[in-house]
């Protein structure tokens, strides 16, 4: 009896272990839409990104430009789009992180950068 219910209660982990992995696979797999011509690619734990997106929350930059933002440490699909972006500008993927701005074809990395391409697009004076 205590096999069967050892062996009742593997298999359960087993199967619940692979139902997590494939629903978080699934989930990395997706791309989030793009909409506009300005994409903010972050990483959620990273540290100048939640500056820079500090700086949007501050200056209602929301309110201001449309842009859309992509977490690529997360979500593998939204990393390969990335790394087509950072190569379309030229950018060796070694040389590259995040936050990074692609806006009109341009590739803008780091916060200052990006900060002032969001003031000049908001019409925000220093």
């Amino acid at each position: 009896m205590l096999i069967a219910i050892a062996i009742i209660v593997f298999v359960s982990l087993v199967v619940g272990l692979w139902t997590w992995s494939s629903a978080a696979e699934s989930k990395e797999a997706v791309a989030t839409p793009v909409t506009t011509d300005k994409i903010l690619f972050y990483g959620k734990e990273c540290p100048h990104c939640h500056d820079v997106e500090k700086f949007i929350e501050d200056n209602k930059i929301t309110e201001k430009v449309r842009f859309d933002s992509l977490e690529v440490w997360h979500n593998d699909a939204n990393k390969k789009f990335f790394l087509e972006k950072i190569k379309e500008c030229g950018i060796a993927e070694e040389k590259a992180g995040v936050p990074m701005l692609y806006a009109r074809g341009e590739c803008l990395i780091g916060t200052p950068d990006i900060e002032g391409f969001f003031r000049q697009e908001a019409g925000i004076q220093d």
